[in-house]
């Protein structure tokens, strides 16, 4: 006996309180969070889509990053040979 109740009586209050708990529980699993399910699920697939969308912007941007710089050695090669033919012009020497 544990404050004046046996131990069935309390094994039946801890039971009572347990069923209860999880009936809480389960209330706010079904009916408080439930409506949120689809929404939390609509966000996770945004996400995904997003970051899909960013994975492929970085790799464009990476691409263009190469684009631009074979163009700039290209255009300092192009000012070189302007630089040349200009000096062969005028007969001067560089």
């Amino acid at each position: 006996m544990l404050l004046g109740l046996s131990w069935g009586e309390w094994a039946s209050i801890i039971t009572i309180i347990v069923f209860m708990a999880g009936m809480v529980s389960l209330l706010f699993k079904y009916i408080v969070f439930g409506p949120f399910q689809e929404d939390i699920k609509d966000l996770n697939k945004n996400f995904k889509t997003l970051n899909d969308n960013l994975r492929e912007i970085r790799i464009s941007i990476a691409e263009l990053d190469k684009r631009v710089d074979e163009h700039d050695r290209r255009l300092d090669r192009h000012h070189e040979r302007i630089k040349e033919l200009h000096y062969k012009i005028r007969g001067e020497s560089y």
